[in-house]
């Protein structure tokens, strides 16, 4: 009796442990599955970011030297083949662009090249933080929600911060109210990038410039131009032209995919507004400075390379003043256009 006992108590006990042993093992099973599934997808995100990366480099390139080897005209860059650029005499400050079979505009809109999108964007077509008025520095605060009150106090102190002396303006700041309110004094220097406004006395507390999705980069720039182009500018910056209505701004978003707009005057037929002429600011012709923005499908952030074309330059024929990485920028996909593929047939290597 009692030895029949201590064998079933045995028995028991082993299949207990037995149980307990199959139990770890699933589970060590399970722990071993889970972190090969992790290891998995963690190598093919690296390998995806990797291409994804190796994509926006290639682009870049391709970027680069369309721009230092193509000509800018009224309608965007032109791409010239190479036959053309072979026959193309050499070109003169006044002389026109050759019109090619295909161009890039240069208003942000899309070009896809692989899994990489490009956008090239006028800095004329911008609203210029270092050399802007006031009207358009005004208007500009007011599509980030700032108050009217509280606008010309916030442009007095980005001008104050901007220029060379220490002179205070009405409502402005110069290093004496940085060094009260706890801050770094303000650099009396042109900005450097359009986020640079974040270190101006009170800018900080501007939550649309504050944001990380924030518009602000896709409506300014800092390059050292002046003017304003219309057939550049975003539809949220032809927006605040005096006058200008919603039906005006489509008209004149439609118009120009066709033919850039010349001057104001046929801005005026076109929309039915009255637009003064100012040759000292209106310019429908693109600068040499230029902002490209990179993308990837498996890259969560866009590129941002702001590029100054110097043609005349023995040494290079391009400055870059910021190349900056940051999360993609919110844009209005309602009215955003299908990304077209870059037109790079024929433009790379000559015809045998």
């Amino acid at each position: 009796m009692w030895h029949g006992d201590d064998r079933s108590g045995e028995a028991g006990f082993a299949l207990v442990l037995t149980l307990i042993v199959i139990l770890a093992l699933s589970l060590l099973t399970e722990v071993m599955t889970r972190w090969v599934s992790s290891a998995l997808d963690h190598a093919l995100a690296h390998r995806e970011e990797a291409e994804a990366k190796r994509q926006m480099a290639e682009t870049d390139a391709v970027a680069m030297y369309l721009l230092a080897t193509r000509p800018l005209s009224i309608r965007g860059l032109e791409l010239l083949l190479i036959e053309q650029l072979r026959s193309r005499p050499g070109a003169g400050p006044l002389e026109t662009a050759l019109s090619a079979e295909s161009y890039l505009r240069l208003d942000d809109r899309p070009y896809r090249l692989g899994d990489a999108v490009l956008r090239f964007q006028d800095a004329r077509g911008l609203i210029n933080l270092n050399l802007g008025s006031d009207y358009d520095l005004y208007a500009l605060l007011g599509v980030f929600g700032v108050e009217a009150a509280a606008r010309g106090p916030l442009i007095s102190k980005l001008q104050d911060y901007v220029d060379a002396d220490s002179l205070v303006r009405l409502n402005g700041a110069e290093a004496p109210e940085y060094e009260e309110a706890g801050r770094e004094p303000p650099a009396n220097a042109p900005l450097r990038t359009p986020w640079e406004v974040r270190r101006i006395l009170d800018w900080d507390k501007v939550d649309g410039i504050m944001r990380e999705d924030t518009s602000w980069q896709l409506l300014t720039a800092t390059a050292p131009l002046a003017g304003f182009n219309i057939n550049t500018a975003p539809p949220a910056l032809l927006a605040l032209i005096p006058w200008m209505t919603p039906d005006a701004v489509e008209k004149v978003l439609r118009w120009r995919v066709e033919r850039p707009i010349a001057s104001n005057f046929y801005l005026g037929l076109l929309t039915g507004i009255p637009v003064r002429e100012d040759p000292l600011r209106d310019r429908a012709f693109p600068a040499n400075s230029l902002i490209l923005t990179l993308s990837a499908k498996h890259w969560p952030l866009e590129r941002r390379i702001a590029v100054r074309l110097t043609p005349k330059s023995r040494d290079h024929p391009w400055i870059i003043d910021y190349d900056v990485e940051l999360p993609r920028t919110a844009r209005d996909m309602t009215s955003e256009p299908a990304a077209d593929d870059l037109p790079l047939s024929r433009l790379l290597s000559a015809n045998p």
